[in-house]
């Protein structure tokens, strides 16, 4: 017994810490990656955006970049990344690695043998957003500094997050990306980045007259891992309302009180349910969106309202938003049938849920089924709320 024990305490003693355990000094800590395709040789193009601790020391100067970004080519993407540190005198290391943006050549073409080392790496982590960088190289979204954040992959992450105030895009981490590129009876939509320009103001203290701003604006469109194009606002709009993703959000129309003034409704919460039916070897479908809103702004004046009045605006308020979603939802699916032929809202997905037996056979001539789907939707809108103020306003003459 006492053998045993003493057996024990020297595995104890031998045996503890990591074995893989890496000193600060030694590595470089990748927040961001963009991958890109030489022209000429066809070589892939790993961009890293690694943090520099000590400019984020206390005490450490302003003039002094937050981050680093170095650029190495390869025949593989996990090649490409290692030459990096030809350049640089760190390890790379992506546990804390945010986001991944990938060029429009590279979707086009086709993404997933460049996603593989995501998947299969021990360090990269599923919840990496994945973007498309729209007309430009995609190493050039890393190197454009603006917003509040000091570390610029956080304010590209912060955009990303804040997609739940104006729903006018979708982004997607590597993990549901993947599944669903895999997967069958639907296609991935994921967020597009925008380099653009505005002026730059006095009291920006900045040397130049312009500024360059990253949007995050459209959202790509896949069919399977290929780039198909890009969603515009109203029917990235469309969209959400018809995967149920809308928690928050402004839609804005014509006043009843005076048709060139706008109200605004703030979106409380949505919900959506996809309904498939087979007929003859076809199949329909029934989309069910209900939203809860407040309104939250009226430009048209007048004295106020009883609330007998107040109801009745609301009531024509609330068939007004109804109209304006059920437009964005039938917006989004022409354009998905026609302009894309790719199923991105789980049309056939909902069918192999409900007819498992059925969808066997359909689901290799989904391509060719789905543009010629028919639909009808459905939308309950609701005002639940006008805040503080009662009743629009209107100033005594």
């Amino acid at each position: 017994m006492k053998r045993t024990v003493v057996l024990i305490a020297l595995a104890v003693l031998l045996l503890t810490g990591c074995w893989d355990r890496r000193e600060l000094n030694d590595i470089g800590i990748v927040v961001a990656v963009a991958l890109d395709k030489e022209p000429k040789t066809g070589k892939i193009i790993v961009t890293s955006q690694i943090i520099r601790p000590a400019a984020l020391a206390k005490g450490a100067s302003q003039k002094e970049a937050p981050v680093e970004i170095f650029s190495a080519t390869g025949n593989t993407t996990i090649e490409a990344a290692r030459n990096v540190t030809q350049v640089l005198d760190r390890r790379n290391v992506y546990f804390h690695t945010k986001l991944l943006v990938i060029s429009e050549q590279i979707a086009k073409e086709g993404v997933i043998s460049y996603l593989d080392v995501f998947s299969r790496g021990r360090e990269s982590r599923g919840y990496i957003w994945i973007c498309v960088a729209k007309d430009v190289p995609s190493r050039d979204i890393l190197g454009v500094k603006k917003g509040i954040e000091q570390i610029q992959a956080r304010y590209l992450v912060s955009l990303i997050r804040n997609e739940k105030f104006h729903f006018r895009s979708h982004t997607l981490n590597i993990l549901r990306f993947y599944k669903q590129i895999l997967g069958t009876g639907i296609n991935p939509v994921t967020g597009a980045l925008e380099i653009t320009e505005s002026p730059a103001y006095p009291i920006e203290q900045k040397p130049e007259k312009t500024t360059r701003n990253i949007r995050l604006h459209r959202s790509a469109v896949f069919k399977k891992d290929k780039l198909v194009g890009y969603l515009t606002p109203q029917e990235a709009r469309g969209y959400n309302w018809i995967i149920g993703k809308p928690k928050n959000g402004i839609m804005s129309m014509p006043s009843f009180l005076d048709p060139e003034k706008k109200y605004s409704v703030e979106i409380l919460n949505s919900s959506s349910d996809i309904i498939p039916s087979l007929k003859g070897g076809k199949a329909s479908f029934v989309i069910r969106v209900k939203a809860t809103t407040a309104l939250a702004e009226t430009q048209g004046q007048t004295k106020p309202l009883n609330p007998g009045q107040m109801l009745e605006l609301i009531k024509k308020a609330e068939k007004r938003n109804e109209v304006m979603i059920k437009t964005e939802i039938e917006t989004a699916i022409r354009a998905a049938q026609t302009k894309f032929k790719s199923d991105i809202f789980g049309f056939g997905s909902s069918v192999s849920k409900k007819y498992p037996k059925e969808w066997v056979k359909m689901k290799s001539r989904w391509e060719e089924l789905f543009p010629e789907a028919e639909y009808t939707v459905e939308v309950k809108a609701t005002i639940k709320r006008t805040e503080l103020t009662i009743s629009p306003m209107k100033a005594e003459e």
